[in-house]
């Protein structure tokens, strides 16, 4: 127990500086791939504090990880800092944006990521002060509202040797999860019409926005024949320059989600052939952009339990 108050007392003696940290994050809200000055706030906190960084981590210009320590075990804490586009807020609970339609820490990565890192930080404090063998390793993971910047590092091999990761989430509460969360794919269909005057020459056009609604309206007919609990969510990113020119680009954006990664894989497939045939009825073609996907989490009951017992005995 000693140990563990110390660890608390650490940080409670550093919460002006995480306070601040945090802070900052949140007023320089950043979207996914594009969290600079978050991946080097964090990256700057960490080198002033003795961690060796490693830039690049999956080639991601924001994805960086920091080690102290030496031997086993290897903890790894994986952090977070990506904002949601268009929920730009003042500290406050009433909605009331900064900038309108600006970015915004909707999910609280903000408190994610510091709160990690403060975690990595004072696990190496206490190895320092022991002498204990053990390396202590923190992850800033760009892009999680678009399931990349994980996938990316998990196949750089970035958590390879890893005897355990650790993360957590901002939530109502405090406790331990033992649930999972629905594997997903993320990818875009790109279609490619031909362009044409829409009142002068209609019939030379071949609309790629036709072929991106007729899509949606089959992927909407197969909700009601694919699993309860899978979940298929687009926006339309292009739709066109102007109503009276028949658009020759058009783009939509797709994430499937199911709570295993074979189930999604069987949706997306069917996902694809909805798109190709959008374009059998417009005569346009498409390609595919895969974005990444993911697996469903697999909770790790020991050390979730391990996690919640700690949490009782400090109160």
């Amino acid at each position: 127990m000693a140990a563990k108050r110390e660890l608390g007392d650490w940080i409670d003696e550093r919460q002006e500086q995480f306070t601040d940290v945090s802070d900052q994050i949140w007023e320089r809200p950043e979207v996914a791939m594009a969290e600079s000055f978050a991946c080097d706030l964090q990256a700057q906190t960490m080198e002033a504090d003795g961690f060796r960084i490693t830039r690049n981590v999956g080639d991601q210009p924001t994805a960086f990880s920091a080690e102290w320590g030496e031997g086993s075990p290897i903890i790894g804490f994986l952090g977070e800092y990506d904002a949601l586009p268009g929920l730009s807020q003042k500290s406050q609970a009433t909605k009331d944006p900064v900038v309108a339609e600006a970015p915004g820490h909707g999910c609280g990565h903000n408190l994610l990521g510091t709160a990690a890192m403060a975690s990595a930080m004072a696990i190496k404090a206490w190895l320092k002060e022991t002498g204990q063998s053990g390396t202590v390793r923190y992850y800033g993971c760009p892009a999680e509202e678009t399931i990349t910047g994980k996938v990316y590092m998990a196949r750089s091999g970035a958590y390879d040797d890893l005897d355990a990761a650790i993360t957590w989430h901002p939530w109502g509460t405090t406790t331990v999860s033992l649930g999972s969360s629905l594997a997903v794919d993320n990818l875009r269909f790109r279609f490619h019409g031909k362009t044409a005057h829409a009142a002068a020459q209609p019939e030379q056009g071949r609309s790629a926005l036709d072929a991106v609604e007729l899509m949606n309206n089959g992927v909407n007919y197969l909700r009601e024949h694919v699993i309860e609990k899978a979940r298929i969510h687009y926006v339309i990113t292009n739709g066109g320059g102007a109503p009276n020119v028949v658009p020759d680009e058009a783009e939509v954006w797709y994430f499937v989600r199911a709570p295993e990664r074979d189930q999604v894989e069987e949706i997306t497939a069917r996902v694809r052939k909805i798109a190709e045939g959008a374009t059998l009825m417009t005569e346009t073609s498409y390609e595919e952009d895969f974005q990444a996907g993911a697996y469903n989490v697999l909770p790790n009951r020991a050390l979730a339990e391990l996690a919640l017992g700690l949490m009782r005995e400090l109160g």
